[in-house]
């Protein structure tokens, strides 16, 4: 009996254990396309999400101060609303129309009709990119992200403080490619000087790219009116 036994035990033959190794081979690649393809979804959706936000966040903070610009000193009739941060004095020229770089006013003070800047507090405003690795220098083609700030003091080129990071340089195909802002006339055409801007059409474009996902994209634009021209 125990020789039989012994005799008739069998076992996985070499072709039968290559067929097997094949088999596992497959489900097991089959396994991983599929959980690396469910990473790259979720980490796309991710990054669709942070970049919406970001852009959201940045676009409602612009748009709000934008719509309140305010006369630069109405009593002396220096009625602009954008100018730039060596001359305040002086209204921003147009054209060109489309801008990198918006300096403006909001009355922020004791209701004097007047822009100033002093201590402690500053009704100058500056809305600009600098490269993602500096507070300082200027966002350029050669940038890998920008980052959209927001400066409160006298001189633009300060740093300011970030508003949205993860903004997308220029090109040079489209030099404003990140963050623009377009004058227009109330009425919708392209203003010939500063006193016939009536609403600004802003354009933010946000990249984000984390993980292992293609990476998430989303440009917002609005155009605001403005409250006090």
């Amino acid at each position: 009996m125990r020789e039989r036994f012994l005799k008739d035990e069998g076992g996985f033959t070499l072709p039968e254990m290559l067929v097997t190794t094949m088999i596992m081979i497959v489900v097991l690649f089959a396994l991983y396309s599929i959980f690396d393809m469910s990473l790259r979804v979720y980490s796309f959706g991710n990054n669709k999400v942070e970049a919406m936000e970001s852009a959201r966040v940045g676009m409602e903070k612009m748009e709000r101060e934008i719509r309140g610009a305010y006369k630069y000193n109405n009593d002396s009739l220096q009625t602009h609303l954008f100018f730039t941060t060596a001359s305040p004095t002086t209204a921003l020229a147009v054209p060109p129309t489309t801008v990198a770089q918006l300096t403006f006013g909001n009355e922020l003070g004791a209701g004097d009709g007047v822009i100033t800047c002093g201590f402690p507090s500053c009704e100058y405003i500056t809305y600009k990119l600098t490269d993602g690795a500096s507070g300082t220098t200027a966002c350029t083609a050669a940038s890998v992200t920008c980052t959209l700030r927001r400066v409160n003091t006298a001189d633009s080129t300060q740093a300011g403080e970030p508003v949205v990071e993860n903004v997308a340089p220029p090109t040079i195909a489209n030099p404003n490619r990140g963050l623009s802002f377009t004058f227009l006339r109330s009425n919708g055409g392209a203003p010939a000087n500063e006193g016939e801007i009536g609403a600004v059409l802003i354009k933010l474009n946000v990249v984000v790219k984390q993980g292992i996902g293609n990476a998430g994209t989303q440009e917002l634009t609005t155009a605001v009116d403005l409250r006090n021209r």
